[in-house]
């Protein structure tokens, strides 16, 4: 793997979000190796830890323990992808997290004032919220601003999200993403000290948010969010945002090992 200054990987050489099949990747951990190892790129497991969908997710603490195990003697870092709108974050003992290399924090889900929540990839807007798009993101901004000072994470990841329903209204996304909107989250992220993701699957987000965290100070790192050969360790989209907007290796969140 190509490395920066010291030991600081170069811009697309390390993928922090990798999924496998011990949640709903579709490659076994060893498969996601070779294929990263063939592109050139170092990659941490962030496989899913919620029991929103036990079928498909790491969801209790046994499963947990099983998980971090089988990444133990792995080549690469040993990480989990926690839901905002799942408790199991909260009721994991210490140690437990703290055997993780790194921890993402991900909005599969925001809270709503009745105590339901919503969706990042709602089609169309149940009511009110048809009547009420601009207070919808109101409140998706305010979670993901809770969502980074409160779990305790270090990437928060695919954050921009935002519903397809929204984004039929106005495709700009600048229309539901204002200024003010981006300064309270950046802000967010400052004093959390999480970093931002920059994501080759989603392809967010968007350049003027970066260029706003990059000048605040804010840390990044890059994920594919792979779930398929196709998608594991492919990076180039993140990369080359990365150096459109002016981020480099100093700027990158960089785990340790902590075997």
């Amino acid at each position: 793997m190509s490395m920066g200054n010291g030991n600081v990987p170069a811009l697309g050489t390390q993928d922090l979000h990798c999924h496998t099949d011990m949640s709903d990747g579709h490659l076994a951990l060893e498969r996601v190796i070779e294929v990263a190892r063939s592109r050139g790129v170092q990659v941490g497991i962030a496989d899913h830890v919620s029991s929103r969908n036990p079928a498909f997710m790491v969801s209790t603490l046994a499963e947990v323990r099983d998980y971090q195990r089988a990444l133990e003697d792995a080549p690469v870092f040993r990480s989990g992808e926690f839901c905002w709108c799942d408790d199991l974050w909260r009721t994991l003992p210490a140690e437990v997290m703290d055997r993780f290399d790194y921890r993402i924090g991900s909005n599969h889900g925001f809270w709503l004032p009745d105590g339901t929540t919503g969706s990042p990839w709602w089609e169309s807007l149940p009511a009110p919220w048809d009547r009420e798009p601009q207070r919808l993101m109101e409140i998706m901004v305010a979670n993901l601003c809770d969502m980074v000072r409160t779990m305790p994470i270090h990437i928060s990841a695919h954050s921009t999200l935002t519903p397809p329903a929204l984004r039929a209204l106005d495709p700009d996304v600048h229309a539901w993403w204002t200024e003010e909107r981006e300064d309270r989250y950046v802000d967010a992220l400052r004093e959390s000290g999480v970093a931002l993701e920059i994501s080759n699957r989603y392809k967010l987000p968007h350049d003027r948010l970066l260029v706003k965290a990059r000048e605040a100070g804010v840390r990044f790192s890059l994920g594919s969010d792979g779930h398929s050969e196709k998608q594991v360790a492919a990076l180039d989209w993140a990369a080359e945002t990365a150096r459109r907007v002016g981020v480099t290796e100093r700027e990158l969140f960089v785990p340790e090992r902590r075997r």
